[in-house]
């Protein structure tokens, strides 16, 4: 049984369910992200294992002294990383070409071409165009700008924009036909014939605005966002409250699928200087007590507000495979639980999925904050050291706590009360995903199959003179 707040929330978020599901641009999503998923799958188990097992600053690498007793271990560590980069870092241009080509076979488009156009569209905005062709920055952006599952929604918009482009383009294209194909007369040559126009310029819109992109001095259109989109460094008298706004920030950035200021393995770069004051106190008193910078990003954010990345998704994870009832939650869920604990959470963000999902926003941006107050509270009061020692990437975010203090099993335990603490503002909402789950297969929620029909291509067009085509054909 819910209780009162559980049920309040499960009303309004049946809802919110109820009329989002009929949306077209929300169903196009849904099974973008779906297409989306075994590429992320594949990437993030290659991530996790080259950067935790085959690199030098490697958890495992560090524990089991793997470069010892394996040959070349950091240079196969860098291919497995690449091949890795292959499926990850591409999801931007995946999603500008799945988005397009389900919206366009929504609006009865070549769903082909507008796919393909959309990811030339994408590649076109991540090129200097200033520094000339022959130096495409589409590398350097994909590894500098986040091109990956974190900047999702800048593939998003590009896909939405070359669909919605083509389809105005190519009604402006058929009024300006002297002699318009007839229905029983389209072949493959023709429609790839009416397509000239809108393609071209679509591309010819990227391509300029590509270029004034590059007089920016910003790294493609991924850079562009991000920049506007930067939060200014706001500090305040209490560097917890700092710290509290920015990772809230960073997590609404998240949810929408754009990479915030905090991002795995980044987080020391905010406060370097005053970890490696912390550090050489620490170092020449002999003691983690009275240091100068108790409350830093990397003493209460690293520590104990991103456990398994952003928005506290280890917790997420386990509190799924535990307590949820639908198949599909717990298969993912046990998929991603290995790149998570490895700090990777990119199949959580696509499978459950946490991008656009109104059910799990606000325990994704407020779990990691009860997680840091967690942490500050006993830090504040000196009943706990703070976290100094640096400790491999890739450690298992409940063990960096215990280990960046030497093994300081306070530290261990106010992680693991962190992690409970989270754990209790995610529960709510998994069960209110469960009782959607519930209400979809008793009917009383839309299903989607009607819509679901139209995306998977296998719809037939309304009855006209000649015979019947259907679109599901593309290049």
């Amino acid at each position: 049984m819910l209780s009162p707040m559980e049920t309040w929330l499960a009303n309004r978020y049946l809802r919110i369910q109820q009329y989002i599901r009929q949306k077209k641009v929300y169903i196009a999503v849904s099974h973008t992200l779906g297409s989306l998923l075994p590429f992320v799958i594949i990437g993030s188990f290659l991530q996790a294992f080259a950067r935790s097992a085959l690199m030098a600053n490697g958890f495992f690498y560090n524990i089991y002294h793997v470069g010892e007793w394996l040959p070349n271990a950091r240079n196969i560590g860098q291919v497995v990383n690449s091949l890795s980069d292959i499926t990850i870092n591409f999801s931007l241009f995946i999603a500008a070409f799945l988005f397009a080509k389900y919206l366009a076979r929504l609006y009865k488009l070549n769903d082909g071409i507008v796919g393909w156009t959309a990811l030339l569209a994408a590649m076109i905005l991540q090129t200097n165009i200033v520094n000339g062709l022959n130096r495409v920055n589409l590398v350097s952006g994909l590894n500098n700008n986040g091109g990956g599952v974190h900047n999702l929604f800048v593939g998003l918009i590009v896909g939405y924009v070359a669909a919605q482009s083509y389809r105005s383009l190519t009604w402006i294209a058929a009024h300006w036909q002297h002699a318009p194909v007839s229905w029983q007369d389209e072949t493959f040559v023709t429609r790839g014939l009416q397509a000239i126009f809108p393609v071209s310029m679509i591309l010819a819109g990227a391509l300029g605005l590509s270029f004034l992109i590059s007089l920016t001095g910003q790294q493609g259109f991924a850079g562009l966002v991000l920049y506007t989109i930067a939060l200014p460094r706001w500090v305040f008298s209490h560097a917890i409250v700092t710290i509290m706004i920015i990772t809230f920030w960073n997590n609404i950035l998240n949810v929408i699928g754009l990479s915030g200021p905090l991002s795995p393995f980044t987080q020391l770069t905010i406060d370097s200087s005053q970890s490696t004051t912390n550090l050489s106190t620490a170092l020449k008193n002999g003691s983690l007590n009275n240091l100068p910078y108790p409350v830093t990003f990397h003493t209460i954010y690293d520590t104990y507000g991103a456990m398994g990345g952003n928005g506290m998704v280890l917790v997420l994870v386990f509190a799924l495979i535990l307590f949820s009832r639908q198949p599909d939650r717990r298969h993912v869920a046990w998929w991603s639980l290995f790149p998570t604990l490895m700090n990777f959470n990119d199949i959580a963000m696509v499978g459950f999925p946490i991008f656009f999902n109104p059910i799990y926003i606000v325990p994704y941006l407020l779990s990691p904050l009860v997680g840091m107050f967690v942490g500050w509270v006993p830090i504040h009061f000196h009943w706990i050291p703070p976290v100094v020692y640096s400790v491999p990437n890739t450690t298992p975010s409940f063990l960096a706590g215990f280990m960046g203090t030497n093994g300081n099993w306070a530290v261990l335990l106010v992680s693991v009360l962190a992690l409970i603490a989270s754990l209790l503002v995610y529960l709510p909402f998994i069960r209110i995903d469960n009782l959607v789950w519930l209400k979809t297969l008793a009917g009383e929620l839309p299903d989607q199959q009607t819509e679901e029909v139209k995306i998977s291509g296998h719809e037939v067009i309304a009855q006209r003179t000649g015979p019947a085509v259907k679109k599901s054909e593309s290049y």
